[in-house]
C-alpha cells in the first residue's frame, strides 16, 4: 500500500475553463499555467484552482518556466512574464516558433524558421543563433550539452554556450525528444528503433528494435528506462545494456511515461492512468478521473509529494483543469 499512497490519485480540485486548451498544462512553483485556444495564458493557484492572473496572448505552444519568469511564444514575439503577476518583464521579436520553448538555468532556446536561437532568460539578450533545420519537438539541455531532434531525422548535439556542433547523427525517421544524462543519451525514432549513444562523442552504445514508433520522451528511474509506443505497450530497458526487462500493455494509446516515486505512470486519452512498479512491471495502482484526458498531463514539482495537473473534457462537456494529489495519510492513533 505504500506505493498507492505516493500516486497523485485523489482529485484535490477541478475547475471549469472557458475554452479548449491549446497546449498541455505546466506546473511551476505554486501555480498551474495553462494556454487556451481563445488566446489566453493563465495561472491557477495550486492550492484551490482559482485563477491568479491571465493575459491575452495567442499561442499553440506550452509555456516555459525558469525561476520567476514565464515565457510565451506569441505573435512573432517572445514574451517574458513575471510568474507572480503575469506582467511583462521583456519582449523580443521572433519568427513563428515551431517547437516548445526550452527554459533552463538561465537559458531560453527558441526554434523558428529552420533555426535555433539562444537567449538569456534574464533580459532576452541573444547569445547565439544558427541554422539547424525544421524542428517541431522540444530540445533537451544537460549540463553544457544541447540535444536538438530535427524533423529530417537528424539529432544535433551542440555546445549550449556557443551553439557549435559537438556531433550529429542521422536516422531513417524523425527522432523523439531526448532523455539525456552526463554520460549517455536515449531516444526513439520513427524507424522503430530505440537508441543509446555516448554523450561525449555520439558513439553508438546499443539499440533495440521496438518494431513500432516510440511515443514522446523516455523516462528513467535508477538503472531502468521506460518507453511507450503506438502499439499500446510500456517497455522497460536496462540503462547500461539495453536488455528488455518487461513490457506490459495498456488499453489505450499511451503518451510519454512519467516516474512518480517507485512507479511509472502511463497516461493516454483515457479517464484512467495506469501505474507499474519500476522494478518489476507489475501493476502499482491507477489514477481515475471523471472524464478522459484531452492531452498529456503534467507531473510535479520534483521532490516531495508529486501532484498531477490535467485537462479533461469531451465534445459535449465542459473543459476542466483538474489537480490530483496523493491521498492524505491519516494521523496515527497513540497506543494506550
Amino acid at each position: 500500500m505504500a506505493q498507492l499512497q505516493t500516486l497523485p490519485s485523489v482529485v484535490r480540485w477541478s475547475v471549469p475553463i472557458p475554452a479548449r486548451p491549446a497546449a498541455p498544462p505546466v506546473i511551476a512553483g505554486d501555480q498551474v499555467l495553462v494556454v487556451l485556444q481563445s488566446g489566453i495564458v493563465a495561472a491557477h493557484r495550486m492550492a484551490d484552482g482559482v485563477e491568479a492572473w491571465h493575459v491575452e496572448l495567442r499561442t499553440e505552444q506550452p509555456v516555459a518556466v525558469d525561476g520567476s519568469r514565464v515565457f510565451v511564444a506569441a505573435g512573432e514575439m517572445i514574451h517574458a512574464l513575471d510568474a507572480a503577476s503575469g506582467s511583462v518583464v521583456w519582449r523580443t521579436p521572433s519568427a513563428a516558433v515551431t517547437a516548445p520553448l526550452v527554459a533552463h538555468n538561465g537559458w531560453l532556446l527558441v526554434a523558428s524558421a529552420g533555426g535555433l536561437t539562444a537567449l538569456r532568460c534574464e533580459d532576452g539578450t541573444k547569445v547565439w543563433s544558427r541554422d539547424t533545420g525544421p524542428q517541431r519537438l522540444r530540445a533537451t539541455i544537460e549540463g553544457d550539452n544541447l540535444y536538438v531532434p530535427l524533423d529530417d531525422g537528424r539529432l544535433l548535439a551542440l555546445d549550449l554556450r556557443t551553439g557549435a556542433d559537438r556531433w550529429t547523427r542521422h536516422f531513417a525517421g524523425a527522432v523523439s525528444e531526448v532523455l539525456a544524462f552526463s554520460d549517455r543519451v536515449y531516444f526513439g525514432s520513427a524507424d522503430k528503433w530505440f537508441y543509446c549513444f555516448d554523450a561525449d562523442d555520439g558513439g553508438w552504445e546499443w539499440h533495440w528494435r521496438v518494431g513500432t514508433v516510440p511515443r514522446g520522451r523516455p523516462a528513467a528511474a535508477g538503472t531502468h528506462l521506460f518507453v511507450t509506443s503506438i502499439d499500446n505497450m510500456l517497455r522497460a530497458y536496462d540503462r547500461n545494456s539495453g536488455a528488455l526487462l518487461w513490457h506490459p500493455s495498456v488499453p489505450f494509446r499511451p503518451a510519454a511515461p512519467a516516474v512518480v516515486g517507485s512507479a511509472v505512470v502511463v497516461p493516454g486519452y483515457s479517464a484512467e492512468l495506469l501505474a507499474f512498479d519500476v522494478a518489476t512491471g507489475r501493476p502499482a495502482g491507477q489514477i481515475k478521473l471523471e472524464e478522459a484526458l484531452v492531452m498529456p498531463p503534467a507531473f510535479g514539482p520534483p521532490g516531495g509529494a508529486v501532484v498531477m495537473a490535467a485537462f479533461t473534457g469531451s465534445l459535449t462537456g465542459q473543459w476542466k483543469l483538474v489537480l490530483t494529489a496523493p491521498p492524505a495519510i491519516p494521523p496515527s492513533i497513540p497506543l494506550e
